[in-house]
């Protein structure tokens, strides 16, 4: 009779169906993604490849003017994303400590 305890079974983790939790993010149930992510990069990728594809298919014909305002879009894109992030960050803040703000002392 030996006392040794045995360790016990480790239980088997399913392996993560990254297709299915993408779908997910777009749905209301719970996923790994965040939706928000996933829309800002495909926006990104979008108007990078739009940018890209004009700027390739103009190349000969863009005047200094016209890429100053292709350079000012991606700021203002830049801006708005920052913005986005910022106000994300500080809702999350405010939905994880409502007590600092409802009882000011």
């Amino acid at each position: 009779m030996s006392t040794e305890k045995k360790p016990k079974p480790k239980p088997e983790l399913e392996p993560i169906n990254y297709w299915r939790e993408f779908v997910l993010t777009f749905s209301n149930k719970k996923s790994l993604f965040s939706s928000k992510k996933i829309e800002r990069a495909i926006v990104f990728n979008v108007f990078l490849a739009i940018t890209v594809i004009y700027v390739v298919k103009n190349i000969h014909e863009l005047k200094p003017l016209e890429l100053v305002e292709i350079t000012g879009l991606w700021l203002v894109y830049g801006g708005y994303n920052s913005v986005m992030n910022y106000r994300d960050r500080k809702m999350e803040k405010e939905s994880s400590n409502p007590d600092s703000e409802s009882n000011p002392e």
